[in-house]
């Protein structure tokens, strides 16, 4: 016999629908980036911004649309102080205009301490205030 459970109300499942199964946490920073990416049919290259970062990958608006599928090597002048981020393989996973979305497929481990240093150092208490968890154990 299957024991029944109250629907949960209508706000705590919002709350939990909201929670994103990320792996990584994303941070909101515009960070200048250009790209560059060739396809047989359709060279890519052009430059714009970021609307959020992580270890795993990043959402640009851009100058130029990009293709789903497409391989790119991505430049991020990161607000670090440092020389610009050279990331050799970053692979086009989502794309809306010229909105796109980009996992990271070669990141070395000095890369991504310096990419988790620079979002550690910019996620503020506003950052967090009233949404998801910003960081999961696993």
């Amino acid at each position: 016999m299957r024991k029944s459970f109250p629907e949960a109300p209508k706000q705590i499942r919002a709350t939990c629908s909201s929670l994103d199964k990320r792996y990584t946490e994303r941070l909101a920073i515009s960070c200048r980036v250009r790209y560059k990416g060739d396809i047989p049919s359709q060279p890519h290259a052009g430059q714009g911004l970021t609307k959020d970062i992580s270890l795993s990958g990043c959402k640009l608006i851009s100058d130029h649309p990009v293709t789903r599928g497409t391989l790119l090597s991505l430049t991020i002048d990161l607000p670090d102080g440092e020389s610009p981020l050279c990331l050799s393989s970053a692979h086009v996973v989502w794309v809306s205009g010229c909105q796109f979305s980009v996992r990271f497929m070669q990141v070395s481990q000095d890369q991504r301490k310096r990419l988790q240093t620079c979002i550690w150092k910019n996620i503020s208490h506003t950052t967090v205030h009233n949404q998801r968890p910003r960081f999961r154990l696993v």
